[in-house]
């Protein structure tokens, strides 16, 4: 039976109505919780310190199927497993990153549906989807369009396979330095996992320096030595 809805919310870009689910009205985001350390500086109060990063956030969705021959639980199960990406039908342009997904099913009253409590774990911030990248060829200015600095994928196109370079952003510098050649004149950047990799292999002992990020608005990226152009994937993000 397919049970489809005005409403619904995806994982990995696989609808719940695809497996059968219909799903109550997806719900309203969270607001992250600010970590931080109290600490006291007198016998009256305690003041807070933050320390800039925040904790991650929960959604949870009421969904149903309906009791039929042609309906396949394991179907269901397999939607929720192992999945990254989270959208919803409320939120259209943004995704969230998934951390964990559990499920609680029970057997409606009139025992013709089951009932399903699905908790999708999400990192705190939102993720604008299906992201255009940027690729200079010059220093230029690069806009994070975000309410929330950014932590992008920089792709180097190196114009010879070895030697060294660097790429900077708002003055955070990092620099290559690749002794023999990867196999590749493709060196990526990852400022969000503080790696790099070419041809499918970790060279992060060939970086030094700061992994950059983005500030909200322009930020003015510069480049030299063997990198001739640059591809940026801003992953920009919303509170």
């Amino acid at each position: 039976m397919e049970v489809t809805s005005r409403d619904f919310f995806a994982l990995d870009g696989i609808s719940c109505s695809d497996v059968g689910l219909w799903c109550d009205t997806p719900p309203i985001q969270v607001l992250a919780e600010e970590r931080g350390n109290n600490f006291q500086v007198g016998a009256d109060e305690d003041l807070y310190r933050s320390d800039d990063s925040f904790s991650d956030i929960q959604f949870r969705f009421t969904a149903y199927a309906f009791f039929a021959e042609d309906f396949d639980q394991s179907a269901v199960y397999a939607f929720l497993h192992g999945k990254s990406k989270l959208t919803m039908s409320r939120n259209s342009g943004y995704y969230w990153k998934i951390r964990s997904i559990s499920c609680n099913p029970s057997q409606s009253v009139d025992g013709q549906r089951i009932r399903y409590q699905i908790t999708v774990k999400c990192a705190p911030f939102r993720y604008v989807d299906n992201e255009e990248e940027i690729t200079l060829t010059s220093p230029a200015n690069v806009q994070n369009a975000g309410t929330r600095y950014c932590k992008p994928v920089y792709t180097l196109h190196l114009t010879i396979a070895e030697g060294a370079g660097s790429i900077t952003v708002n003055g955070q510098t990092v620099a290559i330095n690749i002794p023999v050649t990867t196999g590749s004149t493709d060196f990526v950047i990852d400022s969000e996992k503080q790696i790099a990799y070419a041809n499918n292999t970790i060279y992060t002992k060939y970086t030094s320096g700061i992994f950059p990020w983005m500030g909200v608005g322009q930020n003015y990226v510069t480049f030299g030595g063997i990198v001739g152009s640059v591809t940026i994937k801003r992953n920009e993000r919303c509170y």
